[in-house]
């Protein structure tokens, strides 16, 4: 099958081509400079592509937050170019929505009726690189990707679904806040895990620590950093 065109920020390595490890979020936020530059009629240099968890690119706190999560399950990411190793080249991120705003809701509210009439890139995408995980990041994302309009396409892509996805809750003692939660699955030999938005307010970077992602998920992360 030809190379999606769906827009990935990553470098394209050979370990994230086949078999990686896909980051997924809403949509394209930018910075209120760049907001401020388009509105003049300016164009502004995009970064340079390189890994998913290198610290001299894709500096948002979108990433920052991710990779603290990560670090967080026992899976660190070298962020220093030259310490990346097949681990760190295996990520590779997206978004479902190719729209561009500083908002995670878009020119609109996200539903997911939205996510799902707008999913060809995105399944597009998965189904040239067939990641063996995939992290949604946005509690409606691993919704659409469940919705009955899209689960012949996927089921066909990637493998038999293991049904409904299981929910993890927050563990802290005496936690008092907003309650979040996790949700995991599989299709075929892909795992899934379904997130809160790293901009989601009130959520706390320890509430999603006490998350306990389901170990199958964790040892093939952990194999892969390996590499």
């Amino acid at each position: 099958m030809s190379a999606s065109r769906h827009q990935v920020v990553t470098k394209d390595y050979s370990e994230n081509l086949s078999d990686g490890i896909l980051i997924c979020g809403i949509n394209f936020g930018y910075s209120a400079g760049e907001e401020h530059l388009e509105k003049a009629r300016n164009s502004f240099e995009l970064e340079p592509k390189s890994f998913f968890s290198d610290s001299r690119v894709n500096k948002t706190r979108f990433r920052k937050r991710i990779l603290g999560w990560l670090e967080g399950w026992g899976c660190p990411l070298a962020t220093r170019e030259g310490q990346e190793g097949g681990f760190e080249r295996s990520f590779f991120q997206t978004n479902w929505l190719n729209s561009q705003t500083r908002s995670v809701s878009s020119d609109g509210k996200i539903t997911c009726e939205l996510l799902v009439d707008e999913a060809q890139g995105f399944l597009e995408l998965v189904e040239a690189r067939r990641p063996s995980v995939i992290l949604f990041f946005g509690a409606l994302l691993i919704e659409a990707f469940n919705d009955i309009r899209l689960r012949d396409r996927v089921v066909a892509m990637l493998g038999a679904r293991s049904g409904n996805a299981n929910v993890h809750r927050g563990t802290l003692k005496d936690y008092s806040g907003k309650r979040f939660f996790m949700k995991t699955q599989h299709f075929g030999n892909t795992r899934i895990m379904g997130l809160p938005h790293p901009q989601t307010r009130g959520l706390s970077d320890i509430y999603v620590g006490s998350f306990e992602p389901p170990a199958r998920i964790l040892k093939e992360m952990r194999e892969r950093a390996a590499l």
